[in-house]
């Protein structure tokens, strides 16, 4: 394991080095004695062999860059490119420069002078002398490293060797190295988690529950990262931080004006609080993307409307107390937040954007007034404003790690009140570590937010240009191959010139947010009704389409159903966030690499040389034929692909699905009389062929789309029911293709046949 308290230092010596016997000698004792005083030294003998050093190793604590002759200006501009990627990564870390004699200096630009922490001339110095500056350097560099609580946890560990009589009872790992499981556990995690794995009554951190000490301290740096007035650490993941908003916001009988495309604990929400939901449909398209609530949705006469027809007993209030969008949507679509706040203002005092997995926007300017905690707080006016981020989804944090941020507006909610809500999801025994490392991650974002965010976009890019370039040329060879979804033409906001999205220069379309916007009109997305500037594609959210589905939203006479290219690059180690019938959806994230995306787009063309020669089952995936031979034992790939393709064409479960998103089913009960009914076990399992009429007791998701069908207590219509319907079609697609069974959240299949948790009659 490595040493975290090593000190690292970076020598890199230009070009002209390699002629100066003298200049080298120094180097080489300046570098023995920093190794004397325990650092570690290593030398790049150009710019070129340092930037990916620079780029890959974060644990450099000071750069040297040396040079014993005027600097031309190849070599300054190279100079310049390196100091610009250290800045982007290592803001904060010290450079030196090293050189020779007067000259150099005079040879230099004041900019690239300005990069610099310190100048020295080596000769003029001791080696013990520039060392010890270098030392000091960096001890100060490593006392503001680390974000407030990280730094007090990590105080505590070195600081206090404490024999603790307070839980947790393992008292610093000790407890599992008493059998060899626990050893093995032990050893896996290593010794500093169970360390800082203490009892929240440590006062030298300070506590999660009143906000206190480094806790707080943690929120306040988070609050103006993000541009928050307030904001809350949370342990319990965005689903914690979505009930919390909604216990703090609302009481039973108020009206929530809800997205339909919501997670969940949205509907969770709901339960505890008793609020009587108002739903705002979103749109669908040919493929059976999710896509935005129209404009038309959210104006106040809209609203007025849908909650004139609530049938159950509400609180009757000019405006409802809360509102709550999903922003950006699943399939990566980003509402224009400004314009969405400037509508729903007109309804609601309380707007809540859940942006789970969007923590990332407000850090690159592509993403330019398409989130909730745009610009500055102080400027904030109208409703008060709710963000919430999953920083464990795609910032960088552990699991369940997620923030909730507050800007206070009309109806505000003070301190104490959000804190009563907090508490009755927190723990009163948190994992240090969850806490630490959503603190990392604000200071990650807050130091290096938009180079961390743009190297995202850029290989998301990247990405999809390669899928375009290769889908026009197996196209050009009469042959298919899956395309990216997002604009197949894109202009330039700057100059109005237009190009394939294929040859598109790079830069423009990772700068250029004009190339991302869904524009009204336009088949590629499908999404009808759209007014201008409404939605943009998040780059980084990539979908890819495979064959089979016409532009006019018909089935063509052949295609490739995704579920099988999931299931073989599943099985080689790729897994795609979402598939669809024709769409396979990948996660850019921070973690990314080429070696990843490139390994991907081998994978794909693997699967097409298979299907393309109508390989064997068995040999493209030879688990699914051992385990149902009777189904796969002797069959092509491609031939499995067409049976596949014939049957989503003549029994259209993807019609069947958008007919039971399209209108919403009637609400017999709240959410939480439904939940009431389940606690007092008034609840049966009805089968499909008897849901007629039936209230469910729990809501219904199938996935994909990880979406609502129903939601609790709302009543299945007649036998014609579309939602009746759609889990029949799944019931039939799951006879003639085992192991390619759909997930449907709150039903459980019983002998071939969904059964759905059901009040009782």
């Amino acid at each position: 394991m490595k040493d975290i308290a090593i000190r690292q230092v970076l020598i890199v010596a230009d070009e002209s080095i390699d002629n100066s016997c003298v200049m080298n000698k120094a180097i080489d004792a300046l570098a023995d004695e920093l190794e004397e005083r325990n650092l570690q030294v290593t030398i790049a003998e150009s710019y070129d062999e340092a930037r990916p050093i620079v780029a890959n190793n974060m644990d450099i604590d000071c750069i040297l860059l040396a040079t014993d002759m005027q600097l031309n200006l190849d070599e300054e501009n190279k100079a310049r490119r390196l100091f610009s990627l250290i800045k982007q990564r290592q803001s904060s870390v010290p450079v030196f420069l090293l050189a020779d004699h007067d000259t150099t200096s005079e040879a230099m630009s004041p900019e690239l002078m300005a990069d610099a922490n310190e100048f020295i001339w080596i000769f003029e110095d001791s080696p013990m002398f520039i060392a010890g500056r270098i030392e000091a350097a960096i001890e100060r560099f490593r006392q503001q490293l680390l974000p407030p609580l990280m730094k007090a946890i990590w105080d505590y560990n070195e600081q206090n060797h404490e024999y603790s009589w307070a839980a947790p009872g393992h008292q610093g790992g000790r407890g599992f190295t008493k059998s060899p499981a626990g050893k093995k556990f032990y050893d896996f995690y290593g010794e500093n988690l169970f360390r800082t794995d203490t009892g929240i009554e440590r006062a030298s951190i300070g506590s999660l529950l009143d906000h206190s000490g480094a806790f707080g301290e943690c929120e306040k740096n988070a609050a103006k990262v993000f541009g928050a007035d307030q904001s809350y650490s949370v342990v319990v993941g965005t689903s914690g931080s979505n009930r919390t908003i909604m216990q703090a916001a609302l009481t039973p009988g108020d009206i929530a004006i809800c997205d339909r495309n919501c997670h969940k604990s949205i509907e969770q929400g709901l339960i505890l609080s008793g609020a009587v939901p108002v739903y705002m449909l979103p749109t669908r398209n040919r493929y059976g993307i999710i896509g935005p609530i129209l404009r038309s949705e959210m104006t106040a006469a809209a609203i007025k409307t849908k909650v004139a027809k609530v049938k159950l007993p509400h609180n009757d209030e000019a405006m409802a107390p809360y509102s709550v969008v999903t922003n950006c949507t699943y399939d990566g679509l980003c509402y224009n937040s400004a314009k969405v706040e400037a509508e729903l203002d007109h309804s609601a005092d309380r707007i809540h954007l859940d942006e789970a997995w969007y923590g990332y926007a407000r850090f690159n300017p592509m993403y330019e007034d398409h989130f909730a905690m745009r610009g500055d707080p102080k400027d904030h006016k109208g409703a008060t404003v709710f963000a919430t981020h999953s920083t464990h989804k795609l910032l960088n944090a552990l699991s369940q790690a997620s923030f909730i941020h507050m800007r206070q507006g009309r109806r505000p909610i003070n301190f104490d009140r959000m804190n009563q809500a907090y508490m009755l999801h927190a723990t009163t025994s948190p994992l240090y570590a969850i806490c630490a490392s959503n603190d990392i991650s604000v200071k990650m974002m807050g130091e290096s937010g938009e180079s961390l965010t743009q190297e995202v976009i850029d290989e998301a890019i990247d990405f999809r240009q390669a899928m375009a370039r290769l889908y026009r040329d197996f196209t050009k060879k009469g042959s298919w191959f899956f395309k990216p979804w997002n604009a197949e033409k894109v202009t330039s906001s700057q100059t109005g010139k237009t190009y394939d999205f294929a040859d598109a220069p790079h830069k423009l379309l990772a700068h250029d947010q004009n190339c991302w916007r869904l524009a009204p009109g336009d088949n590629w997305h499908g999404f009808k009704d759209l007014e201008d500037n409404w939605v943009m594609l998040d780059p980084i959210k990539v979908s890819i389409l495979g064959p089979g589905m016409g532009d006019d939203g018909r089935m063509l006479d052949s295609g490739v159903p995704a579920q099988l290219v999931s299931a073989y690059i599943y099985q080689e180690g790729i897994v795609p966030t979402r598939t669809t019938d024709f769409q396979l959806m990948f996660l850019f994230s921070m973690g990314i690499t080429k070696g990843k995306w490139c390994t991907l787009i081998n994978s794909l063309l693997k699967f097409k040389e298979f299907y393309d020669r109508n390989a064997p089952v068995a040999e493209v995936l030879p688990q699914l034929a051992k385990d149902h031979p009777e189904f796969y034992g002797n069959i092509g790939i491609k031939e499995l692909s067409d049976k596949m393709f014939q049957y989503l064409k003549e029994n259209t479960p993807g019609a069947r699905l958008d007919a039971a998103f399209s209108s919403l089913p009637e609400q017999a009960m709240t959410p939480r009389d439904a939940y009431m009914e389940i606690v007092r076990d008034n609840i049966e399992l009805v089968p499909s062929d008897k849901l007629a009429n039936r209230v469910a007791a729990n809501s219904i998701i199938p996935y994909p789309p990880g979406i609502p069908m129903m939601m609790s207590g709302e009543r299945f219509g007649g036998d014609d029911s579309p939602q009746i319907g759609y889990l029949h079609a799944l019931e039939a697609w799951d006879r003639q293709f085992p192991g390619f069974e759909h997930v449907t959240e709150g039903s459980d299949a019983i002998d071939g046949i969904y059964h759905v948790m059901c009040v009782k009659e």
